[in-house]
């Protein structure tokens, strides 16, 4: 559990990881052309669903630029600011850059405190907002900012965002080792799942990899390969094999595998994964880095010692450097809370 702890505290693992995400490419275009004037109306939609696509496809870059072209336009009104500001959030957290990402985070909800009609859309943020501190370990606050998330969906009786909160409530709380917490959460997210009607197959995926880690939490390390493998299978299908979230899969599949003795196996993942996450990301990443120490840990129980040795502390030492420039204690608006 140590390892799956680390990986996935570190790197707030949504979905998506990476993460139950909000929403689908197609939902959104329907809830901006709902939002928006008008005047200029489809292309301002166009290129907001198209910043969420670049996004969610793994290209944080291109959708930043997108996204800042756009804001600075002033071509879309609160509502779609609003959007916007929490797509650029989940880019420049995608990248790392943590300050960014929780400026961006707070001038969406600042945008949705005036939008009391959007409470789902503000939940939205709430929820990803949560995951950024779930990446900087302040536990606390995801969970407040998570569970309150959880609250308005609720109260619109929207079933497939109550399964995503739900969903990752459970994660930070698996993280924490709060199995109980944990199992609550993830059973809670089974049921909503069963009532909700845009549920995609990276949410499936989410939900089974989160099966797999309670799996093996509870000791159960076959179950738990058997969700992996399943979560795996459906980040294939929908992400294909070149995308950061399905290069997490193998990590985790690869981590569990190597929990049942079988380290060729999992050694064999585990290289699969890390070369897809060192096509798709930097060598600094932190995501990067913490599958470099997970590595580490199942190559020094194969006996290469020296090796794992040397990949763990170049890995440590780059994302201890990481986490001391970055804004992990700041403070976000109080009004988040209320």
């Amino acid at each position: 559990m140590n390892l799956l702890s680390k990986i996935r505290s570190a790197c707030g693992m949504r979905g998506r990881e990476e993460s139950l995400r909000t929403g689908i490419v197609t939902s959104l275009a329907f809830i901006l052309s709902m939002a928006l004037p008008l005047s200029g109306q489809a292309t301002s939609v166009e290129k907001l669903t198209e910043a969420y696509r670049l996004e969610k496809e793994g290209r944080p870059a291109a959708a930043i630029t997108e996204l800042q072209t756009l804001l600075d336009s002033k071509a879309l009104d609160a509502a779609g600011t609003a959007k916007a500001w929490d797509i650029l959030g989940l880019a420049f957290q995608d990248q790392g850059n943590f300050s960014a990402s929780r400026r961006a985070y707070e001038q969406s909800i600042q945008a949705y405190e005036t939008l009391p009609d959007k409470s789902i859309d503000y939940a939205m943020t709430l929820d990803d907002f949560g995951e950024l501190y779930v990446s900087t370990r302040q536990f606390d606050l995801a969970i407040r900012m998570m569970e309150k998330a959880l609250h308005l969906y609720e109260a619109a009786n929207y079933h497939s965002g109550a399964a995503r909160a739900s969903g990752d409530l459970a994660g930070v709380y698996l993280s924490q080792k709060k199995i109980h917490d944990g199992r609550k959460n993830l059973e809670r997210a089974l049921r909503e799942e069963r009532l909700a009607n845009d549920f995609d197959d990276d949410d499936r995926a989410a939900i089974a990899s989160l099966q797999g880690w309670l799996a093996q939490c509870d000791g159960d390390l076959w179950a738990a390969v058997s969700r992996y493998q399943q979560s795996l299978d459906l980040l294939r299908k929908y992400h294909g094999e070149e995308h950061v979230s399905t290069g997490w899969g193998y990590m985790l599949l690869g981590d569990v595998r190597a929990e049942t003795g079988d380290l060729a196996k999992s050694l064999s993942e585990m290289n699969t994964g890390l070369a897809i996450l060192k096509r798709a990301l930097s060598a600094q990443d932190p995501r990067y880095l913490s599958a470099e120490i997970a590595y580490s840990r199942v190559l020094d129980q194969s006996g290469s010692r020296s090796e794992a040795a040397l990949i763990k502390a170049n890995a440590e030492r780059q994302l201890k450097a990481f986490y001391n420039i970055q804004c992990v204690g700041c403070t976000i608006s109080a009004k988040a809370f209320q």
